[in-house]
């Protein structure tokens, strides 16, 4: 509590700005509590629908001019009642989320139908040129490596996760992929096995991805859950803005009034 006498002979407009300053301390310090403690959202968003790809998925292609369709098209497994995507994996390239993503959760289930060397892969954190082989850190589903975790383009990380042992269940069979993002540790679980994690993700927020990278695929039951509010990004790939490191601006700002 400000002494009432110096509170008497603060200005009106020192005391509006340390009310201000004051106001937007306890706004950050709420929102880095949120961030740090990692408050979850309840929600998960389907990024898989009859209008696919709809608002959600962009087209990315190695061959210049190349369909939409030529590469991706939506079916309908009528026995199980749920709609799937189908990548036939040419020409080279991926679909990536409109959308960019921070912390999230990520789930899939995929299958190859015919190929034991099938290969395809999620890619986090996708940023910078749309090229076959983008800036992001890539989950490989590479049937006989599925799960391993590696950066590609000019992403980095601390570590990597490379060559684990046979998790992919036969051809024709569908597996699951779980994957967790949370500031800059990327999680992967393959079949409800811990395959192993990668910290120190750079970049660490961009859209998401799947491949389309030599065999037919498919893809079905995906989606997304974000782990915090959005953060402010000047475009994609462009670093969030750190609550912490506004806190200990407006901090300092506090200290230029008393």
């Amino acid at each position: 509590m400000i002494d009432s006498l110096v509170y008497r002979v603060l200005s009106r407009a020192g005391r509006f700005c340390l009310v201000t300053a004051f106001l937007g301390v306890q706004s950050l310090l709420a929102q880095a509590t949120e961030i740090d403690g990692s408050a979850e959202a309840t929600t998960k968003v389907s990024l898989i629908g009859s209008d696919f790809p709809g608002e959600a998925w962009e087209f990315v292609s190695g061959k210049k001019g190349a369909p939409f369709s030529e590469t991706w098209t939506l079916a309908t497994d009528e026995e199980a009642k749920l709609d799937y995507i189908i990548c036939r994996g040419q020409p080279y390239g991926y679909i990536r989320t409109k959308k960019i993503y921070s912390d999230f959760e990520f789930s899939l289930e995929w299958r190859f139908p015919k190929d034991e060397n099938g290969n395809s892969g999620v890619l986090l954190f996708t940023t910078g040129e749309d090229r076959v082989w983008p800036t992001a850190v890539q989950v490989q589903l590479h049937q006989p490596v599925a799960g391993s975790i590696f950066p590609g383009g000019s992403a980095k990380s601390a570590n990597e996760v490379r060559n684990v042992e046979m998790l992919a269940r036969p051809v024709n069979q569908w597996n699951k992929c779980f994957i967790r993002c949370q500031n800059g540790t990327v999680t992967v679980t393959i079949n409800d096995t811990a395959v192993g994690e990668v910290t120190g993700c750079d970049p660490q927020v961009g859209a998401i991805g799947l491949q389309s990278e030599g065999s037919e695929v498919h893809f079905r039951k995906i989606w997304v859950r974000e782990l915090k509010a959005p953060t402010e990004v000047e475009a994609i790939g462009a670093r969030p803005i750190r609550p912490r490191q506004q806190l200990k601006r407006l901090a300092r700002q506090l200290a230029s009034f008393r």
